[in-house]
């Protein structure tokens, strides 16, 4: 997709599109899985909500019984409508109730989610990983090796022969792909995830596809690299499992 076609696409649409790369969903748009590119078969969360200041979307998973999808339903339906510097739904506390009375809360997750501008200058210190030179990832990356058929593309940051930063494609739909990033410890500070996510971000709109970057609220060292960025908060994620 072209900038001039992805700066027409809603933040609504965008939402839809995060939704359909991190988890796999049913003809009914239930949620199954978590949309891990290797196949693995981890269950989606029972319940997502993600708003937009243009509104929002729910989705369920497909286990969750009628009767707690519709009291979901309706405490969303009175949620007020959200803008993008709201942290949190109004009404969370209402889901998680909900959610809990069906079964006990394993994992709450809350956080922005950005799209990314125009202009992404290109870095000139990138290499793109694949089997062929697997063996740059070295150290704690060398268990990366695995992910290289399938979180493509694959960027990376290199020094003292090895990377050092990484970013690949670790959830992926037809029309969109989200963003997973990680740094050696010690080569923090540098730069090098802003570097990476950028080129990672160029390499995804080379194939015609959308690049998503999210995280949570207690993130603030990913976050501080979507403000370096210039990445646009386009939403805010909440999911239960």
């Amino acid at each position: 997709m072209t900038w001039a076609m992805e700066k027409h696409v809603s933040d609504a649409e965008l939402m839809k599109m995060q939704v359909e790369a991190l988890f796999t969903q049913d003809e009914n748009g239930h949620l199954q899985r978590i949309n891990e590119p290797d196949g693995d078969t981890k269950p989606a969360p029972r319940f997502f909500f993600g708003y937009t200041n243009a509104g929002s979307i729910c989705r369920f998973r497909h286990d969750l019984p009628d009767d707690v999808i519709a009291q979901l339903k309706e405490v969303a339906a009175a949620e007020p409508l959200s803008t993008n510097s709201q942290k949190i739904p109004r009404n969370r506390r209402q889901f998680e109730d909900i959610l809990q009375s069906h079964a006990p809360i394993e994992h709450v997750w809350i956080g922005p989610a950005y799209r990314f501008p125009k202009d992404i200058i290109p870095p000139t210190n990138i290499v793109q990983l694949s089997c062929k030179n697997s063996g740059l990832l070295k150290g704690d990356f060398a268990e990366m090796v695995s992910e290289l058929n399938s979180f493509q593309p694959y960027s990376a940051v290199i020094e003292d022969s090895q990377a050092v930063s990484i970013c690949r494609s670790v959830r992926v739909s037809s029309r969109a792909h989200e963003a997973g990033v990680d740094t050696l410890v010690g080569y923090r500070r540098r730069g090098y995830a802003t570097t990476v996510v950028a080129a990672w971000a160029l390499a995804v709109r080379a194939l015609n596809r959308i690049p998503l970057y999210s995280t949570s609220w207690d993130n603030l060292a990913s976050q501080g690299v979507a403000r370096r960025l210039g990445l646009v908060q386009y939403g805010v994620d909440y999911h239960v499992t």
